[in-house]
This record gives C-alpha cells, structure tokens and sequence, in this order.
C-alpha cells in the first residue's frame, strides 16, 4: 500500500476515535429532532437558565447546524461565563467549523474552568495536531495520559504525534501502553505495523499486521492483507538483491 494511503488511513482513524460527532444515521436524526423540539420549548419557559440554552445548544450540534448550536452556547455563557461544558462544546462547534485557533481558545478556557474534564484536554491536543504543531499537542496528551492513564486511544494520539515527528521509539512505546490499558484498541496494532514497515523492519511488521486480522469485523482487513501481500514481496525481492550480490 501506498505511503499516501496509510496517512489517510491514520488521519481518518484520528478524527473517528477523538472527536465525539454523531454518526448521523437516520434513527438519530430523528432522536435529535425530538430534542430539539423538547429544548426549543424549555428555552422559551425558561430562557434565563443556561442549561437549557446549552441543551438546546447540543441537540442542534448533533444535527449538524452549527450556528444555531454555536448561538445557543453563547447564550449560555452570556448567562454563566463560568458553565465550563459550553464552553467546551464551543469549541467543538468552532473546531468543527474550521476555526481552529478559536477553538483552541475555549478549549483553554475550559480547562481553566474544569481541570477535571478529559475531553478538553483530549480536543486541545487534536486541534494542535490538525495545525501540525506536534510538541504542543504531545505535550498535552502527555498531561492526560498522566492524569488519566486508561483514557481511549490518549496513547495513541500521542503516538501519532510522535509518529509526525519520527521520533520512532516514543511512538511505539505509546502504541504498546495502548494496547496495555486496552487490548482490544487494534488501531494501535496497525500503527505499529505502518511504523515498523517504514523502518523495513519486515518481519515485525508483519507481526503486528498479521495480529490485526485476528480481531473479528476488521474494516480494514482487505487493507491489512493487501499490506501483507506487498511487505512479502518486498522480502522476496530485498533476497533476490542479496544472493545476486553474493555472487
């Protein structure tokens, strides 16, 4: 596979397991809808409470309509600048939009307000790698891993941060602690495939592939093995070259 690929693959595997977005699917949508409507109408009984604003605020987010969700938090926070939650969620909308240097802002801000809240702490760090600045981001992920050691993929992000940097040692070693607070996190397996092949270090790599398709209901398998199948070719072909220059 393709170097280009597996970067995809990564940046793709990144989003999926950091950013709590809804799916979207059609039973949801209908779920959300019918908080939004419940929301709309505690908003207008009750418009000076925060929380209902910051309710209505998400049922909108989940739907995917960003203004009226980041108008709502605002609102919010226009009633409790010290509601940490919106604050977050705030920057989730901001981040989601694009904004990346706003979002990291009320990521701050949240932490300021909520040290306690991991998701902050967690989306801070993502919106430092989407902007490539990878010590800022590590550094982050080395504060939650810290604090919450069993927190989903903390490791891994911070391995694929690592990663960025080819700092190759620090990658693995976090991978592996991924795997050690959960066995059953295979992206963690695949990135350390993907490392040990950039290495050349095949049979290693073919290690961690291979594990890979152990796991049931693997979506990338076709991928794994098409991987597979070009690391045992590279072998073949990296012995071919030494015997001809033996002779």
């Amino acid at each position: 596979m393709e170097k280009k690929e597996w970067e995809m693959i990564d940046w793709f595997v990144l989003i999926c397991i950091i950013i709590p977005l809804s799916i979207g699917t059609y039973q949801r949508n209908t779920l959300w809808n019918s908080e939004l409507e419940l929301w709309k109408d505690c908003v207008k009984k009750s418009p000076q409470k925060e929380r209902v604003h910051h309710n209505l605020g998400y049922a909108y987010y989940e739907l995917g309509h960003l203004d009226e969700a980041q108008k709502e938090f605002e609102e919010a926070l226009r009633l409790n600048p010290r509601y940490a939650l919106s604050m977050y969620n705030l920057g989730l909308v901001l981040y989601t939009k694009g904004f990346m240097d706003e979002a990291i802002d009320f990521y701050k801000k949240a932490i300021d307000l909520n040290p306690n809240f991991p998701d902050s702490l967690y989306n801070l760090a993502l919106t430092y790698y989407q902007k490539r600045l990878y010590d800022q981001a590590i550094k982050v992920y080395q504060k939650l891993s810290e604090d919450k050691p069993d927190y989903k993929n903390v490791h891994n992000s911070l391995g694929l941060s690592y990663k960025k940097l080819k700092k190759w040692d620090n990658a693995i070693q976090a991978f592996l602690k991924e795997l050690t607070y959960h066995p059953e996190n295979y992206d963690a397996l695949i990135f350390l495939g993907e490392i040990y092949r950039e290495l050349k270090a095949y049979p290693m790599a073919l290690q961690y592939y291979q594990k890979v398709l152990t796991y049931p209901n693997i979506p990338e398998a076709d991928r794994i093995r098409e991987t597979i199948a070009a690391i045992e070719r590279a072998q073949k072909q990296t012995r071919k070259e030494d015997i001809r220059w033996e002779r």
